[in-house]
């Protein structure tokens, strides 16, 4: 078995999140609320691309509304996002104004689907470097159907509340202007006492984002190597220099646990970008 996880996409909203959450998501196409399906997680748009579309079905039974916004958002050293207010600044450039879109609001029918235009405009004086907006799709609960009229029996004996949760998911949106790099390395890996948990951080240096897939390969010292984990869609976004990451270990060794033998964890870009090694680390297992 595969453990496989998606940290690119953020669900919303985030109260009571662990501040060092495991990496835990199973593909790198991920079914949100109402049955919204997103397969893409990240938009990028750089000095090449200035436009995008990203394509969402519904993949629900039922009719489901969205209304899309663009907001900010801070990614902390465990990888959990927070909302910041939209302030702008004085001699900086607000990242929602380097970004048009439509629609901004889609009804989609079951098995029917949308597609989101993205456009990114430069200011002439825009300096080189990454900016990051989140595109946040949020359902538009249904109106509920008034209850059935009944005699009233007497008065109020008291006030009914009814809750309905609005949810939501986030997509990154990147745009680049000028020469902008990262180089990633891989520090500090280790094993928890019960050889169950991979530890480490990603150290990421340079005026760009990186992105891209873990893998986890255990080479016993006596039996086949063995992939023991796999986490895709992995970020550390500007400006954060570091990320904390721990990995669920699933695998068949006797006691559950990885023992006597050599751990290779790699970083690497997604294979449609074409797969190239960015970080590699080893841990030797006693």
């Amino acid at each position: 078995m595969l453990t496989r996880t998606l940290l690119a996409l953020v669900f919303l909203p985030l109260p009571g999140q662990s501040p060092v959450p495991p990496v835990v998501a199973p593909t790198e196409m991920c079914r949100g609320m109402g049955g919204l399906l997103v397969a893409r997680t990240r938009g990028v748009m750089d000095n090449r691309t200035r436009t995008a579309r990203r394509t969402h079905p519904n993949i629900g039974l039922v009719k489901a509304t969205y209304r899309i916004s663009l907001v900010r958002m801070e990614m902390d050293e465990a990888g959990s996002f927070k909302e910041v207010p939209s302030i702008n600044v004085v001699g900086q450039v607000s990242p929602e104004s380097l970004v048009r879109f439509s629609p901004r609001e889609v009804t989609l029918e079951p098995q029917e689907s949308q597609t989101v235009r993205l456009q990114a405009r430069k200011p002439a004086e825009l300096q080189a470097g990454e900016y990051r907006i989140h595109m946040i799709f949020r359902a538009i609960p249904p109106t509920p159907e008034p209850p059935p009229e009944s005699t009233p029996s007497g008065p109020p004996k008291g006030i009914s509340i009814k809750l309905i949760p609005v949810y939501g998911l986030a997509i990154p949106v990147i745009v680049r202007q000028g020469e902008t790099s990262a180089d990633v390395t891989l520090a500090d890996l280790a094993l928890d006492p019960q050889g169950r948990t991979i530890l480490f951080r990603l150290e990421r240096r340079g005026n760009q984002s990186v992105y891209g897939d873990l893998k986890a390969v255990f080479v016993p010292k006596v039996g086949p190597k063995e992939t023991v984990c796999e986490a895709n869609g992995v970020a550390v976004y500007t400006p954060n220099p570091a990320r904390r990451v721990l990995l669920a270990v699933t695998t068949v060794a006797p006691g559950g646990r990885l023992a006597h033998g050599r751990l290779h964890l790699t970083y690497s870009l997604p294979p449609r970008e074409g797969g190239a090694v960015l970080a590699e680390g080893f841990l030797d297992v006693p």
